[in-house]
């Protein structure tokens, strides 16, 4: 699992981390079972507190989605495959709203962003990325 934040992002950080783990989750990438990075060592590689990670962690447990476990930290639970697809496409659909609202304040058209989407995915879509 890979989380990136942006400290200059207007999405609180807590959130940034919330939303890259519960889409590795929903995604399958860390599946039921599996521990999330401990507390302190994601906090550590991220350079963020300890209580950033912990407000993210416990929002995950709120949508259960994982659960704490004494000495094991947090693992996480079974998502119903269905509930998991229908958050994913919820997720990418607020994604392009937001890609369409910033490509009408860049003036570009839906050709332009057709043009660039295609572009971006031929360059992502190789059999290593999948």
């Amino acid at each position: 699992m890979r989380v990136v934040v942006s400290t200059s992002s207007t999405t609180p950080i807590y959130e940034q981390i919330r939303s890259q783990v519960r889409a590795s989750i929903l995604s399958g990438e860390i599946g039921p079972g599996e521990t999330l990075p401990s507390l302190r060592q994601l906090a550590a590689d991220l350079r963020v507190s300890v209580i950033t990670v912990t407000r993210a962690y416990n929002d995950l447990a709120a949508e259960g989605l994982v659960h704490s476990e004494h000495g094991r930290g947090f693992v996480v639970l079974e998502v119903d495959a269905d509930s998991a697809a229908t958050a994913l496409r919820g997720r990418v659909d607020a994604l392009l709203r937001e890609l369409y609202v910033a490509a009408r304040h860049a003036r570009l058209d839906q050709h332009d962003i057709h043009h660039r989407l295609d572009e971006i995915w031929s360059t992502h879509d190789r059999p290593e990325d999948a």
